[in-house]
């Protein structure tokens, strides 16, 4: 199982404004967007989701963040993390880079 959380962080170390979303996974291969965004923030930022489970998020689901380059491109967590409801954990993804070429990486 992927690492136990129940928040998620995202760090912009990215030379651009961006945002975010939460997806969780039904394990068949779907992928269902959460009804929340981050808002836009700009580099040096950081922004925090409620507990997942407070938007929707299925206990023991995989989780991953989809970021949003304002003027760019979208991409997503470079791995998933499991929303565990009553957990301590929490999640941090680093963005870095330029627009159109940026990474998402989960944090050890």
């Amino acid at each position: 199982m992927a690492q136990p959380i129940t928040k998620i962080y995202v760090v912009n170390n990215a030379g651009f404004v961006l945002n975010f979303e939460i997806r969780w996974s039904d394990g068949k291969g779907h992928w269902f967007t959460v009804d929340w965004n981050s808002g836009n923030y700009p580099i040096n930022q950081t922004r925090e989701t409620p507990d997942l489970g407070t938007l929707g998020v299925p206990n023991n689901a995989p989780v991953n963040v989809k970021v949003h380059a304002v003027a760019g491109k979208e991409n997503d967590g470079d791995e998933s993390v499991t929303y565990v409801a009553g957990s301590t954990g929490t999640a941090t993804y680093t963005v870095a880079g330029t627009t159109l070429h940026y990474s998402v990486h989960l944090n050890d």
